[in-house]
């Protein structure tokens, strides 16, 4: 049986935690480990820096805000 996530709740967090993502997402590219079939990980590493710069973009645009709760 299979579960199919279509979001991801960020409820909670603030922008700050987005950065520290990102980071953490880019801090692998500094270290150079990777684990399990390569290719593979570095396409989802590629899609995961997408991720970041997205995040840094929300962290660093003052008009964004995420819904507190």
């Amino acid at each position: 049986m299979s579960i199919v996530i279509d979001s991801i709740p960020i409820d909670g967090l603030r922008k700050a935690h987005l950065l520290q993502l990102a980071e953490y997402i880019r801090m692998r590219d500094f270290e150079g480990w990777y684990y399990g079939n390569r290719e593979q990980f570095e396409k989802r590493h590629k899609d995961l820096l997408k991720l970041a710069d997205y995040l840094c973009e929300i962290y660093e645009d003052n008009d964004i805000k995420i819904k507190e709760v």
